[in-house]
């Protein structure tokens, strides 16, 4: 895709468009983040079955992530739309989901940043998994007391999870973060 690189989430344009609500920003970011969870799977499926809703599911995406500040998922709707519609594989169901992923692992650090934990109906899992994930990209400190409060919901195969506190005890943020990615 040429072009200007996009931004995959614009916090200050999304709060502007609820007037300065964050908290109630944060609260429709969890919903996103919630109904969207699934999302690849969903239009891969939908493809197969039922090109329409497929068409419908991205049209709908479109819109949601334009007036939530997700650029570059708006536009990366936009160009699976145009790819829809001229029958053409141009613009890939991958490159889509590669813009879909950034954004929604994008949104799920910002909501973990600033406080989904207290407004989303997320499970707790996800949750703890999300602050872990985006306190790892912060390269902060994490205690024994914070690894193991954040491993006690993860739900990881004991292997993996002594792979996670390795690398976290080692300060191998990368590799802890794509464990859990």
């Amino acid at each position: 895709m040429s072009g200007p690189i996009l931004s995959i989430f614009d916090a200050k344009f999304a709060i502007n468009q609820f007037s300065g609500n964050q908290p109630l920003l944060i609260k429709i970011l969890g919903k996103f983040i919630q109904q969207y969870q699934q999302f690849d799977k969903l239009i891969a499926e939908q493809l197969q079955q039922d090109f329409q809703a497929a068409k419908q599911q991205v049209h709908t995406v479109k819109g949601v992530s334009g007036n939530l500040g997700m650029m570059a998922l708006h536009n990366a709707c936009r160009q699976l739309e145009i790819s829809f519609a001229s029958q053409t594989t141009e613009y890939t169901l991958e490159e889509f989901l590669q813009v879909f992923k950034q954004t929604l692992t994008s949104v799920q650090n910002y909501s973990a940043e600033n406080g989904i934990e207290e407004t989303s109906d997320l499970a707790p899992q996800q949750v703890e998994k999300t602050r872990l994930i985006a306190a790892l990209k912060r390269n902060e400190f994490i205690s024994e007391s914070k690894i193991t409060t954040y491993t006690q919901s993860l739900n990881l195969s004991s292997g993996r999870l002594d792979e996670l506190k390795r690398a976290i005890h080692n300060l191998d943020y990368p590799v802890a973060i794509e464990l859990l990615e």
